[in-house]
């Protein structure tokens, strides 16, 4: 798994390195390719996975080796199926298009073309003939542990980018402003009621009343309204002992147990709200806070534990069925919290999967001691 997740971002970003500088010298002006905010394309990523599953296996001998030929019709199929469901997607999801080939002949309402895809057909060949060998060598010649490693810095990355950038695309305060408006367009229509006259003096204070803007204070209403929602969530969590106790242990740089935990449920919140993902909230919370109950210190392990301590999620899974009898719904999220580092346990909720990005964003974060400045509670 490690492997295929390094090779994924290796050739997304080559991906976006051809885009940027194909269309640079097209248009003539610097032109950052992608739908992240970072340096990578994930559809040449998830292409590329395609192409590494085939490799792989004519390695092993259960496919026979392919022709340049059979290549070429099966990066255009590829090409056709990736392209046409990606650009649906973005559009319905974002209301925008990051590509149109309208104005390309054979093109399937503009998401994807026939030109296009015999191009990606002749780029596949230097894929599966020179690329991926390549990668396949470098890859293998890593050791485990950085191995290991690697893959989690890049998923942490990938975590937080793509946070970024749909809170970004999904506006939160647009909806907060809404109700602002909808409030101000109902104060005046109260005051044309009260008062039957309308003199010019009139006219321009109720034309005030109607455009008045409080930016500053909507976001603070906004932000205490979450705050305050999250604080009576958790809030009986710190009647427990057993929760207190993880307040006597470091997880990450100076970061007790309790806090990463209290993190973790924190930026867990707000990505179910941001992305209104619609998961329980109670049931994500109580996985997120109770994650790490297993009170290891991780400032005395030692170097394999850093790297992969996959055991914890089954201790906190067994400490928080014996002392809080929790459903199997929330023992599954918090055994699956360290997924993809113990690849047999796959987060198989919203609620698991919430927790396991959200663990590896404050992780990263707390490491470097950044906690306040990337939106961390402790």
């Amino acid at each position: 798994m490690n492997r295929y997740i390094v090779a994924f971002f290796l050739f997304s970003f080559l991906g976006w390195l051809w885009e940027s500088i194909y269309c640079t010298i097209q248009e003539r002006k610097w032109a950052n390719r992608g739908f992240l905010y970072g340096p990578i394309c994930p559809i040449y990523g998830f292409g590329s996975l395609m192409g590494f599953f085939i490799y792989d296996s004519i390695k092993a001998g259960n496919l026979p080796n392919i022709e340049w030929w059979a290549i070429l019709i099966l990066g255009f199929v590829i090409s056709m199926i990736l392209e046409y469901p990606t650009s649906w997607a973005l559009e319905k999801l974002f209301k925008a298009r990051w590509w149109d080939y309208s104005d390309l002949p054979l093109n399937i309402n503009g998401r994807t073309s026939v030109p296009t895809s015999v191009a990606f057909g002749f780029g596949s060949i230097l894929v599966m003939k020179v690329l991926i060998p390549w990668a396949d060598s470098g890859i293998n010649s890593m050791s485990e542990p950085l191995l290991n490693f690697l893959a989690i810095i890049l998923v942490s990355i990938i975590s937080i980018d793509t946070t970024l950038t749909i809170s970004s695309l999904t506006d939160f305060e647009n909806y907060v402003a809404s109700i602002d408006e909808e409030f101000q367009n109902h104060m005046t229509n109260i005051v044309d009621r009260v008062y039957g006259y309308r003199n010019s003096l009139y006219n321009k204070a109720i034309q005030r009343i109607a455009v008045f803007k409080l930016s500053g204070r909507k976001n603070r209403i906004a932000k205490q309204i979450r705050e305050k929602r999250f604080d009576d969530l958790i809030k009986d969590y710190y009647k427990s002992d057993e929760v207190r106790k993880m307040g006597e242990s470091i997880q990450h740089g100076s970061t007790t147990t309790l806090e990463h935990c209290e993190n973790v449920a924190w930026i867990s919140y707000l990505i179910n709200k941001k992305l209104h993902l619609n998961a329980d909230e109670k049931e994500l919370i109580e996985a997120a806070m109770l994650h790490d109950i297993s009170h290891h210190d991780w400032n005395n392990a030692d170097v394999s534990r850093k790297i992969q301590n996959s055991d914890d999620s089954d201790v906190a899974s067994d400490n928080t069925e014996g002392h809080f009898g929790i459903p199997e719904k929330e023992q599954e999220a918090i055994r699956s919290y360290m997924w993809p580092l113990n690849i047999t346990k796959i987060p198989k909720s919203k609620e698991a999967l919430i927790v396991s990005l959200a663990d590896k964003y404050c992780a990263l974060i707390e490491r470097i001691r950044l906690n306040k400045h990337f939106g961390l509670r402790h």
